[in-house]
């Protein structure tokens, strides 16, 4: 059960590692038909599955934990761990990523709904995800031994790996956008409703 706790937390870093950087790629309005590979790839699509189903595995991720007899978790604990009996603050950043993730995937389903002025600044939220995402899986111990975690495993490196590549490619996003505004999205979309007082308003 603890192999296929971590299993499932890998499988997850490792895909919503990938949806985010479709996310800054969509950020920065890159043409994956006009640019390399020179493809007609729904990007949007891409990213709204690897959401969902990272969303998916996330939730999966600590339901083993549940059958383990040694260290023994109630549903508590994996719900909102504050008294896990193994690392509970490392339990608690990951119980706050999972919900962050939820969060970010919820409202951007009811994105036009929400807004996009409203919706946006709640989707920068992915970041701190990815952030939280990165030190729970750097630090948790997937052994339960109370042994110190060895960053320098394999697992971690590769957790770690993917932080640095999304902390690059958000740099380069941002610095590539300021380079070139036309591929800047848009600071401001009019409601449907305010362009029609616009257009009856006298000038």
């Amino acid at each position: 059960m603890k192999d296929l706790t971590t299993y499932l937390g890998l499988a997850a870093v490792y895909l919503l590692s990938v949806n985010v950087l479709l996310g800054l790629l969509m950020g920065a309005r890159y043409n994956p038909y006009k640019r390399w590979p020179h493809r007609r790839i729904n990007v949007l699509k891409l990213h709204n599955w690897t959401a969902y189903v990272g969303l998916a595995i996330s939730v999966a991720h600590p339901i083993p934990l549940l059958f383990l007899d040694k260290p023994r978790f109630s549903l508590m604990n994996v719900v909102w761990p504050v008294d896990s009996p193994e690392q509970p603050t490392i339990n608690v950043i990951g119980a706050l990523a999972l919900y962050l993730l939820a969060f970010t995937v919820i409202t951007s389903i009811y994105r036009a709904e929400i807004g996009r002025q409203r919706w946006k600044p709640l989707h920068y939220l992915t970041y701190v995800f990815a952030l939280l995402l990165v030190i729970h899986g750097t630090l948790t111990d997937q052994n339960l031994d109370n042994k110190p975690v060895d960053i320098w495993d394999g697992e971690k490196v590769g957790i770690m790996l993917c932080g640095v590549v999304i902390l690059i490619a958000t740099i380069v996003r941002f610095w590539w956008e300021s380079k070139h505004p036309k591929y800047r999205p848009p600071s401001r979309v009019p409601a449907p409703l305010e362009q029609a007082v616009q257009k009856v308003t006298p000038s």
